[in-house]
């Protein structure tokens, strides 16, 4: 495959984005408020879910390491849109250089995307494609298997299983 230095400054940043989304993940969202109740204050974490305003309650112990990580969100969230920007210049340069390439970067992309999946849900996308296969009369060769069974753990990269059997059937030229 021609163009290894774009190929890998893409992957390089997808993986930076799987990494901050990661982060993010686990840094909850909204804000910290203090309210005042009969002459004691109170922190809560506000949040919105699917419109509607919600409050937790926040011992007095846990509530300055919430602020601390909310502080975290905004600038972890421009990181991503700058990494984003990146990805989309690398993204119309392969489409202008070659067709080949530009479809390998949308299969790493749809890769990550399975990355940064968490792993409290990656068994469950595990059994509805096991689920579509069988329906299909497909199943995967135990090898492949195995590396899905350590990719829901955690233990293991999807882009790596994928793309390993992309180049296997010749749908992308081989990797570095």
């Amino acid at each position: 495959m021609r163009y290894f230095e774009l190929l890998n400054e893409y992957k390089d940043l997808l993986h930076a984005d799987v990494q901050l989304r990661t982060q993010l993940q686990a840094i909850p969202k909204g804000y910290v408020t203090t309210k005042k109740i009969a002459g004691k204050d109170y922190c809560y974490l506000q949040y919105t879910v699917q419109g509607k305003k919600k409050s937790e309650y926040l011992r007095e112990e846990e509530a300055a390491s919430v602020r601390r990580a909310v502080a975290q969100r905004e600038p972890l969230k421009i990181q991503l849109e700058e990494l984003r920007k990146d990805q989309l210049r690398l993204e119309s340069a392969a489409r202008i250089l070659d067709t080949g390439l530009y479809r390998t970067f949308l299969f790493l992309k749809q890769c990550a995307e399975m990355d940064a999946l968490p792993v409290a849900k990656r068994q469950e996308a595990l059994r509805f494609s096991d689920a579509m296969t069988a329906l299909e009369g497909l199943c995967a060769k135990p090898e492949t298997d195995r590396s899905l069974q350590l990719w829901a753990r955690g233990e293991g990269s999807y882009t790596d299983i994928y793309m390993k059997a992309l180049v296997h059937y010749q749908v992308v030229e081989g990797m570095q």
